[in-house]
């Protein structure tokens, strides 16, 4: 815990879940703002995926209300993908291979997109993330996550790291035979999530932590969100919020369907408002 001398600090931790996981952290986070939950106290805003493109907007100071009503009506840039059931076998199998390693899980997870680096076309991913991003700068306290193709090794990116925001986030959602493989430093880059969903260990040594996890489980013998937040108790006050039974319907099956964002988004505010008392305690 902080020195009684130090001011706290405060981490938000934004996990993936595809386009639907975006929608529905957007809800939450917008529903949480309406009842005067202030994100901008946020010392670390650290995203994972969809979580990237939330964060992004977070750390931003962008307009929960309005970043919300963009998900309530269709976006023409979004496509609807979908893992197929080689992909997840193949998911599967590489979690299988590496155990409860995760560099050798990410490395697995590489190996599944270069085997199949374009499933749809970079120019179609470059739109989607485009349409998804609300800034192309920077924003301080932004802490993205992607994995080495190669080594297999969780890194973090931000302002400093010599990319780009849109490169960051892309490889941060490089999901392994749905979006494509990311390149930039000389490296190949895959989703940060394919290792753990929310990656919310990163938060420790902060003192406050609010950790939005729309796939809250575990990977093979990989701890899930749940479990992360348990360790981050130890040396820290942690609010863990992943969908409810309401949220998990609207959310659907295919977390890539954009057809979803609007239900998703709608059931991830009315659950921000009801645990606005719970967060504004913590926070």
């Amino acid at each position: 815990m902080a020195n009684s001398t130090q001011p706290l600090s405060r981490a938000l931790v934004l996990g993936g879940g595809g386009v639907t996981g975006i929608a529905w952290e957007v809800g939450v986070l917008a529903g949480l703002s309406a009842r005067g939950i202030d994100w901008g106290k946020a010392t670390s805003v650290i995203g994972t995926s969809a979580g990237s493109f939330v964060g992004a907007a977070v750390a931003s100071g962008y307009d929960m209300e309005r970043l919300f009503a963009a998900q309530l009506v269709p976006d023409e840039h979004e496509v609807a993908v979908a893992a197929s059931e080689a992909t997840m076998n193949a998911w599967w199998a590489a979690l299988a291979e590496g155990g409860d390693d995760p560099r050798k899980v990410g490395a697995a997870m590489g190996r599944i997109s270069k085997a199949d680096p374009e499933p749809v076309p970079p120019a179609v991913r470059r739109q989607v993330v485009a349409s998804r991003l609300v800034t192309s700068e920077w924003p301080a306290g932004l802490q993205v996550t992607a994995i080495d193709a190669d080594t297999g090794e969780l890194q973090l990116f931000d302002e400093h790291a010599g990319v780009s925001l849109a490169e960051a986030v892309s490889a941060s959602g490089a999901v392994p035979g749905v979006w494509p493989l990311e390149h930039f430093l000389g490296r190949s880059w895959v989703d940060g999530g394919m290792v753990s969903t929310a990656n919310a260990r990163l938060a420790a040594g902060h003192d406050r932590i609010v950790v939005l996890a729309p796939m809250p489980a575990g990977y093979g013998q990989i701890p899930g969100a749940a479990a992360d937040a348990e360790a981050l108790a130890e040396q820290a006050e942690v609010c863990l919020i992943a969908p409810d039974e309401r949220s998990v319907e609207a959310i659907g099956p295919n977390p890539y369907d954009p057809a979803r964002r609007k239900a998703a988004a709608e059931a991830g505010r009315a659950q921000g408002e009801a645990l606005a008392d719970t967060v504004e305690r913590l926070w």
